[in-house]
């Protein structure tokens, strides 16, 4: 008997020096294999138990990542919102 676990690849968010990003995944990748995020840096993949995520800090959003993303999903950016009458 197996216990299937689900994972959403669209809800990794790889954290690369302090910094989370977005990146396009169709799947879990492997550890060691590179991941591309959307702002272009790539990174192998590892794997550590959630409440390892703090252990340096808090992870800061990548901003290049998530005007990326937002521009794919017509999130307005806060400056949009801003200029906004």
């Amino acid at each position: 008997m197996s216990a299937m676990i689900y994972i959403d690849p669209a809800a990794i968010h790889p954290v690369i020096d302090g910094e989370w990003h977005r990146t396009r995944l169709t799947g879990i990748p492997q550890p060691g294999q590179g991941v591309t995020m959307l702002c272009g840096v790539t990174a192998s993949a590892e794997f550590e138990p959630v409440e390892q995520r703090r252990t340096h800090g808090v992870p800061r959003q990548c901003p290049r990542c998530d005007l990326i993303y937002r521009r794919e999903h017509g999130i307005p950016t806060p400056q949009d919102r801003l200029r906004r009458p």
